[in-house]
């Protein structure tokens, strides 16, 4: 336990350092990606202790793992029923298709399964956020994990940016700039951001909430059926397939809230004495930083070279998927809504 404690200690230290560097000096880029890249450099330069690995590797496993059930708190199921079937049609032609070219530009670059496939989730449900959920559902190796969420979470910023730019030139309806930037950028931060730039209150920023929640509700069946996928051995026959706990739990807390947001259950805002206590926004806080602890041990995990030689062939592959995903959600919004 002593290791354990020691190598969070470090992960912790080097987390709280990213978000520092976020808020002060690299707003510009995203926490997630400051992790990543800070754990790259320490592991790759001066490097760390033996008695760190058991904590990194705990960060890793296990904090992940919690993480993505707190990433529950966020969904709310009644959003997505109200905008009716063809959004839903919609999100799930888009994460299909994604999830397709993906695979089909992946092996014109000749990168793995494994890594074509994080960057087709990452880029068609919810960003960083579900290349981290999916990695242990499919075995990735940490490198892959890491590639894809740095890829992603660059495409993801340069994609607000140009939509920004793009919002009001582009001839759409709020509605429909609303479903196009909710459907095609990657991050839920990133979509709220890109949906926003015609103005906060806008009808566009929250159609595409709306939206960007349905493409996060996905990624429980969606993890599924590529667990299945990937539990198939070469020669063809299934190996029995383990559903992952953490995908139920993320599930069961989405519905709770959804639930306890229309019956008032329990009371999710209340204050102790002079206290303010918002529980939701704690446990969003908590689900973030757990996300980021875990971010920043794959960081420390990666080596450079293989980074390297990697990286630039998924960061063509994954431009050009997010190009696609972007064109045909236009297009989609236009004639489907």
């Amino acid at each position: 336990m002593k290791k354990i404690c020691q190598g969070l200690v470090f992960v912790i230290f080097i987390s709280i350092v990213s978000m520092l560097l976020n808020t002060y000096l690299l707003g510009f880029i995203e926490t997630l990606t400051i992790g990543i890249i800070l754990g790259i450099i320490i592991t790759n330069t001066i490097g760390y202790g033996e008695n760190l690995e058991a904590g990194i590797t705990y960060s890793l496993k296990k904090i992940l793992k919690w993480g993505i059930v707190l990433l529950g708190v966020k969904l709310n199921f009644n959003s997505v029923i109200e905008l009716g079937p063809m959004i839903l049609i919609l999100v799930i032609i888009i994460i299909v298709s994604a999830l397709i070219l993906s695979h089909l530009i992946g092996k014109y670059f000749s990168l793995n399964n494994k890594l074509s496939t994080l960057l087709g989730v990452g880029s068609s449900i919810c960003g960083a956020s579900a290349i981290v959920a999916m990695g242990p559902v499919i075995d990735a190796d940490e490198e892959d994990t890491a590639i894809s969420v740095a890829i992603i979470s660059l495409l993801g910023a340069l994609g607000v940016v140009i939509y920004s730019s793009l919002s009001y030139v582009i001839p759409l309806s709020d509605i429909e700039y609303g479903i196009w930037a909710g459907s095609s950028l990657q991050g839920v931060a990133h979509a709220l951001a890109g949906a926003g730039a015609r103005g906060a209150d806008s009808i566009s920023m929250e159609i595409g909430t709306i939206v960007k929640m349905a493409r996060v509700t996905l990624l429980a069946p969606v993890a599924i059926i590529l667990s299945m996928i990937f539990n198939t051995s070469k020669s063809g026959e299934k190996k029995r397939v383990s559903f992952p706990i953490y995908v139920l739990l993320f599930i069961l807390v989405g519905a709770f809230f959804t639930i306890n947001d229309i019956y008032k259950l329990i009371p999710v805002a209340f204050s102790i004495g002079t206290l303010n206590i918002d529980l939701i926004f704690i446990l969003k806080e908590l689900s973030n930083f757990f996300i980021l602890m875990a971010m920043v041990a794959m960081g420390l995990k990666v080596n450079i070279k293989s980074f390297t030689s990697t990286g630039l062939k998924a960061l063509y592959a994954c431009s050009i998927l997010f190009f696609l995903i972007s064109i045909f959600s236009l297009v989609l919004s236009k004639i489907m809504i």
